[in-house]
């Protein structure tokens, strides 16, 4: 019974930097793309809080008076 509770095992270091500096050997040819990556990811998480503002804005100014053209450009937008 006090098998069930004995703490994990710890395996390792937390971090190993030998280990990461192998990993980044690998890793450097695609340097552009992965910075690419984390920018892309960046600039979206921080546009998501735009589109419930435009889904507003689509409702309250196009569709409450009936604006389909004006109505479209907001669709392209979210």
């Amino acid at each position: 019974m006090s098998d069930f509770f004995q703490d994990d095992e710890v395996l390792g270091k937390a971090y190993d930097s030998r280990l990461m500096k192998r990993l980044l050997k690998y890793v450097r040819p695609y340097q552009g793309y992965i910075i690419l990556a984390i920018f892309l990811n960046i600039v979206t998480a921080a546009l998501e809080p735009v589109r419930p503002y435009l889904t507003k804005v689509a409702v309250d100014n196009y569709i409450a008076i009936g604006d389909s053209k004006g109505l479209i450009s907001i669709i392209l937008l979210i």
